[in-house]
């Protein structure tokens, strides 16, 4: 007996062991596998759970992994990386508050943890928390003040809370200890344009200035090249503006901001030929630009093409004063027939413009939702599906700003079972961001976190 029962041991330690340099090789599955086999004394080994519980994480089955994390804490709740790990896959699943009872326990033993306090202020921000979260990421600078992820999340808190001021300030430390990266540059231009004041010049010629650095260390960068020919734009220095447009459109950007201000830039330079096209361009993007249609007519007439600059100043005119219902029914009709006629991607464009027209009426985007719905991800393009991540990232984006009490809990788990479609297709390909395009043909990325975040917002 005695024989046996050191043999039993032994072979739990070797499978503890075994487990452990599967975990740090992330063969997750095997784990998985080989857990079927458990007998139900092995739910009060510690160690057995806890090895579980970063396997079913790892593999991104966190119901699961909150289960053995939670049967850990049952058996010892004061081990340290066990709380930070129950804390993080509580905030996946969207239990707020248990999340930060985890992480306030693992500050009650030691004030000054990094990776709780990060994740707690993290938390508090996904919450709108910003004051709770800035305490605890000011505590952290404290100690490393020179920390870039720090103080770019201090200064997001800020622009949340819209102190402008604050939060350019801290988007200036961070650029400053790190001039290379493009993001934080574009960061720190953004808001140096929005904080510009006409009676002084001083910021726009310090978001010319960063680009330039930027674009010394980023050669050919799109949103820079962007952002420096707005600066210039801004200062009404058309021709560099024009300038730097043009070599844009040349490299062959597309998109709407580029289009717009590109031709806005040549008209107030009077190259009125020139302004045309893109502002035609942009024009088609946006029906409902009003500034674009009148500059688009005055252009037309300026080379003597009378006869179309009037159909435009006669579009603008019922721009600015349009029959407010008629006009939505008129779109809700061809948005409707669109679908009806299996061109979703036409209705989504429509419903786009009714909800864009006023946003707090969400039901237009989840029509545009729902009739780019239909077919699975493996059949769609990759310019359909980067359009369908973007449409499903907005409409849940405006959902969560709503009232529980307005959502029915099925639409909630409707979202978060196609947010998650996406968050396998992350991993299976292995990457931590994918590509999304506006309606406006405006690309951007949703980061694997930012998708995390909503799916855990939708769990609440």
């Amino acid at each position: 007996m005695v024989i046996f029962f050191a043999f039993y041991s032994f072979t739990l330690v070797a499978q503890d062991a075994d487990w452990n340099k599967s975990i740090d090789n992330k063969q997750y599955a095997k784990i998985i596998a080989e857990a079927a086999d458990l007998q139900p004394a092995d739910s009060i080994d510690f160690q057995k759970m806890f090895l579980l519980g970063q396997a079913y994480e790892g593999l991104l089955k966190y119901k699961n992994a909150y289960n053995c994390y939670k049967q850990c804490f049952a058996l010892d709740s004061t081990h340290i990386e066990m709380l930070t790990m129950l804390a993080r896959i509580s905030g996946y699943l969207g239990r707020v508050t248990e999340a930060e009872k985890y992480y306030q326990m693992v500050l009650a033993t030691d004030s000054a943890h990094f990776y709780a306090n990060y994740q707690l202020a993290r938390l508090y921000i996904a919450i709108e928390r910003y004051h709770e979260a800035l305490y605890h990421l000011e505590l952290l600078l404290d100690n490393d003040p020179e920390n870039t992820i720090l103080l770019r999340t201090i200064g997001d808190c800020y622009k949340n809370l819209n102190f402008l001021g604050d939060a350019l300030e801290y988007y200036r430390a961070a650029y400053h200890s790190n001039v290379e990266n493009a993001s934080l540059a574009s960061l720190l231009v953004n808001t140096l344009l929005k904080a510009y004041s006409p009676i002084d010049n001083d910021f726009i010629f310090e978001a010319i200035a960063v680009c330039d650095t930027g674009l010394f260390y980023n050669p050919g960068h799109k949103t820079l090249r962007q952002n420096k020919a707005m600066a210039f734009f801004t200062l009404n220095d058309y021709v560099k503006s024009d300038s730097m447009y043009s070599a844009l459109m040349v490299d062959r950007d597309s998109s709407y901001i580029t289009l717009k201000y590109g031709g806005l830039a040549r008209y107030y330079s009077r190259q009125w030929l020139g302004a045309i096209k893109p502002l035609e361009k942009a024009f088609k993007m946006d029906h409902t630009a009003v500034d674009v249609c009148i500059i688009l007519g005055i252009s037309l007439g300026r080379i003597y093409n009378t006869q179309e600059a009037f159909e435009y100043f006669d579009l603008a005119e019922n721009l600015l004063e349009p029959d407010i219902y008629w006009s939505e029914k008129l779109l809700e009709f061809r948005a409707e027939t669109y679908v009806r006629n299996k061109e979703g991607s036409k209705g989504a464009e429509l419903y786009y413009q009714l909800w864009k027209k006023n946003e707090e009426k969400i039901n237009w985007l989840q029509q545009m939702q729902r009739a780019l719905t239909g077919r699975s991800l493996e059949q769609m393009s990759d310019e359909e599906r980067q359009r369908y991540l973007y449409v499903n990232f907005l409409y849940t984006s405006e959902l969560l700003k709503l009232p529980k009490s307005e959502i029915s809990v099925r639409e909630y788990a409707y979202l978060r079972s196609v947010l998650q479609k996406f968050e396998d297709e992350m991993f299976f390909r292995n990457v931590t961001s994918l590509p999304m395009l506006s309606l406006e043909k405006a690309k951007n990325t949703l980061s694997l976190e930012k998708l995390k975040e909503l799916i855990a917002k939708l769990s609440e």
